[in-house]
Parts: C-alpha cells; structure tokens; sequence
C-alpha cells in the first residue's frame, strides 16, 4: 500500500530547489487532502534593545510584515501546480517570520501538525556544511513526522 497523506507541509524558500519539492508534495497528499504551502523569512520579532532605536529594518513594522507576507502569499498562489487546482485538494499558502530558518520550520511542524513535510535541498558542498549546517538536516533531525527531501538535481 502506497502512503497518501491528509495534510502536507510543503516548505520552499522560493529558490528553484525549494520549488522543486513543491510537485512532490501534491504526489504524497491524498485527494481530499491538504497542501500547506509556507515560505519562511528569517528575521526575529523584536530588535535587540541595545539597537532598537537605531534599526532601519522595516519588518520590525506590523504593517510592512503583512504587506511582504501578502506579496508572498500571492507568489506562492502562483507555484500551485495546475493540476492540483483542478482536484479537490486544498491548498493554503502562508509566509511565516522565524529568527532561524531551520528552527522556524521545527516550530512550524509543531503548529500546523502535518502528516509529512516536503523540502528541497540546496546539496551544499562539504566545507559550507561544516560551517553553516544544513537547514534540511536540522529539519531532518528535529522533526516529530517524515520528511521527504527532494535534492538538487545535478546536470
């Protein structure tokens, strides 16, 4: 018996290796299922206190972070396989804002409880995963549900 899902999180940083395990995730979902389809930002909920009077960044602003989550919002809309518009599956797309990418989809998996997560990687070479990590790894390591990593695909 080959696994459907009912509810899929599908993860993209909007890359052409995050898109790329968008299809993946309508493949995984069960008919009268659910795709969430979430791009995350990286960037914190408040600045630091010492520079908070100096900061510049106008995402600390409530209006600016809804104005660049609906901008997003409607960008993921767009990466929605055709196919899965004319099927009943559901699909609800959202821009969420972490201080860290990786932890950000840990605590996302936490609150939207999916069956799956789907995620591309971007297959970093090996000393730029020493330094940094890998986001899928850490994802991989931390999740309470199966991930399914769609890697890069090397010509």
């Amino acid at each position: 018996m080959i696994p459907k899902f009912k509810k899929v999180l599908a993860v993209t940083d909007c890359s052409e290796i995050g898109n790329r395990a968008i299809p993946f995730a309508y493949t995984v979902v069960s008919v009268d299922g659910e795709v969430q389809l979430v791009h995350l930002i990286e960037h914190g909920d408040v600045p630091g206190g010492l520079y908070a009077h100096y900061t510049r960044d106008e995402l600390f602003l409530p209006e600016k972070r809804k104005e660049v989550a609906e901008k997003v919002e409607k960008h993921l809309e767009q990466l929605i396989p055709q196919e899965a518009r004319d099927e009943s599956i559901r699909t609800q797309v959202a821009c969420a804002f972490h201080g860290e990418i990786a932890a950000g989809i840990i605590e996302e998996i936490k609150n939207r409880s999916p069956d799956v997560v789907v995620i591309g990687s971007h297959g970093r070479s090996a000393l730029t995963h020493l330094l940094m990590g890998s986001v899928t790894e850490q994802v991989l390591r931390h999740s309470t549900v199966p991930v399914l990593v769609v890697p890069q695909i090397k010509k």
